[in-house]
This record gives C-alpha cells, sequence and structure tokens, in this order.
C-alpha cells in the first residue's frame, strides 16, 4: 500500500478488469512449477536486467503508479495474526490469479500484470513476488523517490487456492478513517508513522470514479495524460515523487486536487498528525521514513529463499 488508497482503490490508467484468458493461463501454469528462488541459477543478474526493463516500460508507458500499487497490494494482505505460510497472505505472487485479481479492491490491477507480464516471460528465475516488488520499488525511485533498501528471494504460491480472502486492503471513505487505517495496518504489524509515510506515496498517480467512486472523471492535471487520461490526482505533477502531497492535504487550496477521507486525517488525528506535519515540512525525513516503510511492506508475508533474502546493490 497508499497505503489507503494506493493501496485501495483505481490509480493510473488502463481498461476495467476483463478475463485476460490467455494471460491467466500463462501466469497460473507458471505458477503452479517448482518456486524458484532469486538466488538459484543467476536468478540475481535476471532480476538486475529485469530492473533495467522495469526502468525502459517506466520511460515508454509512465506507468509509476499502477506499478507502485501491484506491489503494495500483493503485500497489503498480510495478517501477522496468521503464522502459517501462505495464509498470512503477504508479498507471495497471489495477485496474479484472476481470483484475486477480482477482488473489489484490485479494480485496474489487471493492466500492470499486462505491462510485467512479458518482462516475467523473460526471466524464468524471478518469480513474481519479487518482480510485483521490484515493480515497485523501481517505480518509487524513478519518480524522483529515494532509494528503497530492497532484498529479494521471494517464494510464489502455486495455486489460485491460496489467494488470500478478500477485504483485507484498505478502504476509500470508512466511516472512522483513523480507526479503519490503524485496524488494517497495525494488522500488518505497521505503526502511526508508516502509514502516515506511505500514505506519502499518493504524492503519485490518481484515482478515478468508475473504479473506485472517489474522484473527479478528470481535471485540468490530468486531462491530457501522460497515459490514459482523466481521473483526478493526489498532486499537480502525479508522476513525480516528493513531499507535495503533504503540503496539498494540509492547505487544501486546490479543488482540482483530490482529499479524500483517509488523506484529510492525517492532519486531524493528533498522533498522525506529528508526521504529517514534519513530513510536509522536511522532504529528506519523509525520503527516509518512507524507504524504511516501503521495505518493510514488500517483505510482509514473504518466504526467502534463501531465507535471509539477496541484495541488487
Amino acid at each position: 500500500m497508499a497505503v489507503h488508497h494506493l493501496l485501495r482503490r483505481g490509480i493510473s490508467g488502463g481498461s476495467p478488469l476483463h478475463p485476460l484468458r490467455g494471460l491467466f493461463l500463462v501466469s497460473q501454469e507458471l505458477g503452479r512449477r517448482p518456486a524458484s528462488s532469486a538466488a538459484a541459477g543467476g536468478a540475481t543478474a535476471e532480476l538486475k536486467s529485469a530492473r533495467e526493463d522495469v526502468k525502459q516500460l517506466l520511460k515508454d508507458k509512465s506507468c509509476h503508479p499502477i506499478l507502485v500499487r501491484l506491489g503494495w497490494h500483493d503485500s497489503g494482505t498480510y495478517d501477522k495474526n496468521i503464522s502459517e505460510w501462505p495464509k498470512c497472505g503477504g508479498a507471495n505472487g497471489s495477485l496474479r490469479f484472476e481470483i484475486e485479481l477480482k477482488h473489489a479492491a484490485n479494480a485496474g490491477l489487471v493492466n500492470a500484470l499486462k505491462l510485467i507480464q512479458t518482462i516475467k516471460d523473460k526471466y524464468a528465475g524471478v518469480t513474481y513476488a519479487d518482480l510485483f516488488q521490484l515493480a515497485s520499488a523501481t517505480a518509487i525511485e524513478e519518480a524522483g523517490g529515494p532509494k528503497i533498501p530492497m532484498i529479494y528471494g521471494r517464494v510464489d504460491v502455486s495455486a489460485p487456492e491460496q489467494c488470500p480472502p478478500e477485504g483485507r486492503l484498505p478502504a476509500a471513505g470508512p466511516p472512522s478513517p483513523a480507526e479503519h487505517l490503524r485496524e488494517v495496518f497495525y494488522r500488518m504489524g505497521l505503526n502511526d508513522k508508516e502509514i502516515v509515510a506511505l500514505s506519502g506515496a499518493h504524492t503519485l498517480g490518481r484515482s478515478r470514479p468508475e473504479r473506485s467512486g472517489w474522484g473527479k472523471p478528470e481535471t485540468k492535471y490530468t486531462k491530457n495524460g501522460p497515459g490514459a487520461p482523466g481521473g483526478q490526482s493526489w498532486t499537480s505533477q502525479w508522476l513525480k515523487f516528493d513531499n507535495s502531497y503533504f503540503k496539498d492535504v494540509k492547505e487544501r487550496r486546490d479543488e482540482d486536487l483530490l482529499v479524500l477521507p483517509t488523506d484529510a486525517v492525517l492532519f486531524e488525528d493528533p498522533a498522525f498528525k506529528i508526521y504529517a506535519e514534519k513530513y510536509a515540512e522536511d522532504q529528506d525525513t519523509f525520503f527516509e521514513d518512507y524507504a524504511e516503510a516501503h521495505a518493510k511492506l514488500s517483505n510482509l508475508g514473504s518466504k526467502f529463499d534463501p531465507p535471509k533474502g539477496v541484495s541488487l546493490d
């Protein structure tokens, strides 16, 4: 996960969810093979090459927001109260299966899978779980954000029966936004600082009312794209990662910028406000805390082979 909605609802371009039967057959067949790890068969080199391909994809398609969302929604199903893998959910590649892509919170993410499937096909030693998180972290970095201290070697689940139940991701407009955010993210093992820091990823992307029921059909910032035009962004430069989200939510001076209930509460809840105010004033602190929180989120529920994972840098 933003958390809340980057994690939750329709950010970025693309068409509505549809079967893409051939794509799902490919991903399910690959998923049923013995899971390959980032430590096996030169997969570390493959991961580095895959990262370069993701960078080129970002340049070609301006798809940073939806790739961030893809990684967050795979990991954001984690439940710290369940010890058994993969029942605990988390970053295990389950989001490639049609049953999970059809969860309401994942509307539009089939388009992200389409975008990276060619990269997955090219690198057999890279798991879906790793590729989802690699794409998410790389999108943040390529948008001008901080370097994320990532590790790889995640093992994929092997069948759609291992997908988590629907309902573990945050909602956009719950009756009690602060309580809802804490309920969802505390379940993942995250704290107030991490909730606020991760919310700052809403500096990227747009909300589309046809998917989430939130936001305008288009604004002066989104009517011409890049990518599929339309939607409402949280910031004016919605492909640039910086701390403008916090400034814009605090000031609320531009009616063309989106402020959801779970955005506004960051400056209303006393504990959240401490961090939101700090991040609005100090981008370096935001970047430092965001990088740490993103890395933590990317590891939730992951089973690594080797057990401590591997670094690409």
